[in-house]
């Protein structure tokens, strides 16, 4: 039987450092494994979906960083 071991502490830790990583891994990885269960059902399953969700994956999180530089910088200067 397989064990897998997961150290709480460490996630815990990645959460408070970069929250939007950790969310969108997550999320990329519930959308690639939706994927292989739909695909399975539907027995069409195709390499480019998930090519095409790991890519979209990316941009969203690329969106979140400038989002959130670009908040914190509207922040600066208003407090200014």
């Amino acid at each position: 039987m397989l064990s897998l071991h997961f150290n709480k502490e460490i996630f815990i830790n990645a959460l408070k450092a970069n929250k939007n990583m950790v969310t969108y891994m997550s999320t990329t990885v519930a959308l690639l494994v939706t994927l292989i269960i739909h695909g399975l059902i539907q027995g069409n399953l195709k390499p480019e979906y998930f090519l095409y969700a790991f890519i979209v994956s990316i941009a969203f999180y690329i969106w979140a960083v400038v989002d959130q530089k670009h908040r914190q910088q509207k922040h600066i200067n208003s407090t200014e």
